[in-house]
C-alpha cells in the first residue's frame, strides 16, 4: 500500500505555525506496528512472537537459515546480539528506531529464539516493490498547489523530502537555476544505498526518479512557446534525499526500508527533513 508520511512543523500562511510532531517517534512507531500487525496473535494466554508465516519453517533442522527481523523489548545491545549469534544467528542490519536489527539465523533456532523473555517479535525479512504511480499531467492542479505557489509563495524552498524508493536520477527537472548569474545545481542533495552488494544511488528501474518528479519537479524542460503545459511537481523548489532501497527490479526488502527511515530521521536537521515518501507495497 503506497505509504506517504509527512509530519513535522506543518505552516499555515495565515496563521503561522499550528502543530510540530515528534515525527521519528512516530515513524518509528509506524514501523513497529506494521510489523507487529502481520501476525501478532495470542494463545494459550500468552504472546505469539513468531509471525504465522514462520511457523511454517520454525523447528526445521536441515541447515536451512531464514532472515528475519527480530525486535526486542528495549533497544538492543551487544549481549542481545551475542545471544542471537548463539544460536547460529548473524547479525546484518542494527534497526535501533524499532528496538530490532535484521538477521539470518537457523530455522531450528527459531523456537529457542521465541522462548527468550527479551524479544518481542519475530518476522521474516519480507519483499516488497515499488507501487504505481500516478501521471505527473495535473497532479499539483489537483490538490491546489498552485495557488499556494503564487499566492504564499509556498514551494518548497528550504524543505528536503526523503524519497525511500529505487534511487533518483539528478535529471534536468530536478536542479535549481538562478538566471541573474547563470548557475545551477542539483536539489538531490544526499544520496546513500541500502540495496545490499552495490553502492550505487541512481535509479535503476525508473521509479524513484518519477517519484521525485512528482514531488518535487521544476518543470524546466516543459517550459517555452514549443510546450502546452508545464508539469511541476508539487513542492518545485524542495531538495530531495535520495536512500535507494529497490533494485533493478523494483523489489526489496523491510529491513532496508526501516534502515532508509532509520537514516532519514536521523539526517532530519541536517537537511532539514519534513517529509518522507515511501510509495512501497
Amino acid at each position: 500500500m503506497p505509504l506517504s508520511v509527512a509530519p513535522g512543523t506543518i505552516q499555515s500562511p495565515s496563521r503561522g505555525i499550528l502543530t510540530t510532531t515528534t515525527w521519528g517517534a512516530r515513524l518509528a512507531l509506524l514501523a513497529l506496528i506494521t510489523l507487529l500487525a502481520a501476525g501478532l496473535s495470542l494463545a494459550d494466554g500468552k504472546k505469539h512472537k513468531l509471525s504465522k508465516d514462520l511457523d511454517a519453517v520454525k523447528g526445521g533442522h536441515n541447515g536451512a537459515t531464514v532472515d528475519v527481523i527480530i525486535q526486542f523489548n528495549q533497544t538492543p545491545t551487544d549481549a542481545h546480539h551475542q545471544k542471537v549469534q548463539n544460536k547460529g544467528g548473524a547479525l546484518k542490519t542494527k534497526l535501533d528506531v524499532i528496538k530490532g536489527a535484521h538477521y539470518s539465523v537457523p530455522a531450528g533456532s527459531l523456537e529457542d529464539l521465541e522462548k527468550d523473555p527479551d524479544i518481542a517479535y519475530i518476522s521474516p525479512n519480507r519483499s516488497l516493490s515499488g507501487t504505481a504511480t500516478p501521471t505527473l499531467d495535473y497532479t499539483p492542479e489537483s490538490v491546489n498547489a498552485p495557488t499556494a505557489w503564487k499566492q504564499w509563495g509556498l514551494n518548497g524552498t528550504g524543505i528536503g523530502v526523503a524519497v525511500i524508493d529505487s534511487g533518483v536520477t539528478a535529471v534536468g527537472d530536478l536542479y535549481w537555476w538562478n538566471p541573474s548569474n547563470q548557475t545551477y545545481g542539483s536539489r538531490v542533495v544526499y544520496s546513500q544505498n541500502f540495496v545490499p552488494g552495490t553502492t550505487d544511488t541512481s535509479d535503476l528501474y525508473g521509479h524513484g526518479t518519477h517519484v521525485a518528479g512528482i514531488i518535487a519537479g521544476a518543470g524546466w524542460f516543459s517550459t517555452g512557446s514549443n510546450f502546452t503545459h508545464t508539469f511541476k511537481g508539487i513542492a518545485p523548489n524542495a531538495n530531495i534525499i535520495n536512500l535507494r532501497v529497490l533494485d533493478q527490479n523494483g523489489a526489496g526488502t523491510d529491513s532496508s526500508v526501516i534502515a532508509a527511515i532509520q537514516t532519514a530521521i536521523s539526517l532530519k536537521s541536517t537537511y532539514n527533513i519534513r517529509v518522507i515518501n515511501l510509495s512501497l507495497g
